[in-house]
């Protein structure tokens, strides 16, 4: 996840360079057959069809190692896991894990806020539990509110 949306350039400049990454991703000699997409101008997801050829230590790296290239040109902060990511009318905010709590005591985000798990490895997952009310996100038990 992008800490920023895309420009148009840059969406355009990841979409070739993935589209050629997939177009040649490989595991052990077998060609993996890949997909990827941009969400909302600023989620990058890289998919593969393990039914078809697993990807395995190396070819997962290889996906690092482009993700890394594009994040370091781009300066997008792809790899901060302290990031959490809500959906909001189409867009995209983006909560600090340290400032969770202020933003749901403030009203920020709500128990019925749409969460999107980024940390989803698998296809269907993502089609089925990408997109929850926070209340239901792992992220929530990290809400700490104290009933003084």
């Amino acid at each position: 996840m992008a800490q920023r949306p895309l420009s148009e350039e840059e969406a355009h400049k990841i979409n070739e360079r993935l589209a050629a990454f997939c177009t040649n991703w490989a595991a052990h000699g077998n060609q993996l057959k890949a997909e990827f997409g941009i969400f909302y101008n600023q989620l990058l997801v890289l998919g593969v069809d393990e039914e078809v050829a697993a990807a395995t230590g190396c070819s997962i790296d290889q996906t690092s190692a482009i993700f890394r290239q594009i994040d370091s040109e781009m300066n997008l902060d792809l790899f901060n896991r302290m990031n959490l990511t809500f959906l909001q009318d189409c867009t995209i905010r983006i909560v600090k894990m340290s400032d969770l709590n202020q933003a749901y005591i403030s009203g920020l985000i709500s128990d019925d806020s749409i969460f999107l798990n980024n940390t989803l490895s698998v296809l269907s997952d993502l089609r089925m539990k990408w997109q929850v009310p926070f209340k239901e996100s792992w992220a929530y038990k990290r809400v700490n509110v104290s009933t003084s």
